[in-house]
C-alpha cells in the first residue's frame, strides 16, 4: 500500500515538473494564436457589419458564397499568385547566384556577407518610404540613372501596369538575402568528397551542381521556400505604405483586401471569411511544398 502511494507521488512529481515549465508557454500560445483563430472562424459565419453590430448574427455560409462570386476577390487572388510566383523565382535565382559566388570567394567573405544582408535588417516601413522616393517619375534616382542608358522615364508605382512589377523589385531587393543565406549555409555543409569524386569521374561543374549539390541542398532549400511563400502570401506593410493597393486596385492582394473589407468597409464577417480563405491557402501551400521537398519535420 505504502509502496503504491509512493509510486503515485513519484509519477505525479515527474509529470508536474515538466508541466509547470510548459504551462506558461502553452498559455501564451493559446491566448495569442488559438483564441483569435477560433474567434475569426466564428465571425466568418456571421453577418457582422461594425456600425450595426447589434444586428450581428449567424448567417451560415453566406459570406463564403458571396466570396465565390466576388470579382474583386478573384482579381486580388490572381495578383497574389503573380506576386508570390514572380518574387519567389527572382529571389531563388538571385539567391543561388550570389550564394555560389560567395561560396567561391576566398577573401573578405565576412564583409561581403554583411553588406549583402543589410536589406534584411531595415524595417519594411523604412524600405517602403525609401523606394517611394526612388520610384518618383520626376525626382526619383531610378529614372535619373536609367536615362543614362536611354531607358525610361517610367511611372513605376504610379502606373497600373508597372506598379506590381515595382513592388516585386522591392520585395526581391529586401528578401533575396534571406534565401541567399540559407543556400550559402547549405553549401557549407555539403561534403566535398562527393563533388571531388564526380570531378575525377569526368563530371563538369554544371553536372556536379545539378546531380550532386542540388539534390543534397533540396531539404534545406525547401525550408527556405516554405518560409518565403508564407511571408509573400501575407505581405502587407510595403504594399500598404507604397500604394495602398493602388493605383485603383492594381496592386491589391488578398492581404490588402482582407484589411479593406474589415477596416475600410467595416464588414467584419466578410473580412473574417476572406482571412480564413487566406489562412487555408497558406496552409495548403505549406503542406504541398513540404511534401514536394520531402522535408522531414519532427
Amino acid at each position: 500500500m505504502h509502496s503504491n502511494l509512493a509510486n503515485l507521488r513519484t509519477k505525479a512529481r515527474d509529470w508536474l515538473l515538466p508541466a509547470s515549465f510548459l504551462a506558461p508557454a502553452l498559455l501564451v500560445l493559446i491566448v495569442i494564436n488559438v483564441i483569435p483563430l477560433f474567434y475569426t472562424i466564428t465571425t466568418s459565419f456571421q453577418n457582422y457589419y461594425l456600425p450595426k453590430s447589434f444586428e450581428r448574427g449567424f448567417n451560415g455560409l453566406d459570406n463564403y458564397v458571396e466570396l465565390i462570386v466576388d470579382r474583386r476577390f478573384w482579381a486580388a487572388a490572381g495578383r497574389t499568385f503573380i506576386f508570390v510566383t514572380a518574387s519567389l523565382i527572382v529571389e531563388l535565382v538571385l539567391g543561388f547566384v550570389i550564394a555560389l559566388m560567395l561560396f567561391r570567394q576566398r577573401w573578405a567573405v565576412g564583409a561581403l556577407r554583411g553588406l549583402i544582408l543589410l536589406p534584411i535588417i531595415v524595417t519594411p516601413i523604412a524600405v517602403a518610404f525609401v523606394w517611394r522616393l526612388l520610384f518618383s517619375p520626376s525626382l526619383g534616382l531610378l529614372n535619373y540613372l536609367l536615362a543614362f542608358v536611354g531607358l525610361g522615364p517610367f511611372e513605376w508605382i504610379y502606373s497600373p501596369n508597372q506598379a506590381l512589377i515595382s513592388l516585386i523589385i522591392v520585395e526581391a531587393w529586401q528578401h533575396t538575402p534571406e534565401l541567399m543565406l540559407i543556400i550559402y549555409t547549405g553549401l557549407l555543409t555539403l561534403p566535398e568528397e562527393l563533388s571531388d569524386a564526380a570531378r575525377i569521374d569526368g563530371a563538369n561543374p554544371w553536372q556536379v551542381f545539378k546531380n550532386i549539390k542540388l539534390p543534397l541542398l533540396k531539404p534545406i532549400l525547401m525550408v527556405g521556400i516554405v518560409f518565403r511563400v508564407i511571408a509573400l502570401l501575407k505581405t502587407f506593410d510595403v504594399f500598404y505604405i507604397v500604394g495602398r493597393g493602388g493605383p485603383g486596385t492594381s496592386t491589391e492582394t488578398l492581404a490588402l483586401y482582407v484589411y479593406a473589407s474589415g477596416f475600410s468597409f467595416l464588414r467584419m464577417g466578410y473580412a473574417s471569411a476572406l482571412a480564413m480563405v487566406l489562412f487555408l491557402i497558406v496552409l495548403a501551400s505549406t503542406i504541398l511544398i513540404v511534401r514536394w521537398g520531402d522535408v522531414k519535420i519532427g
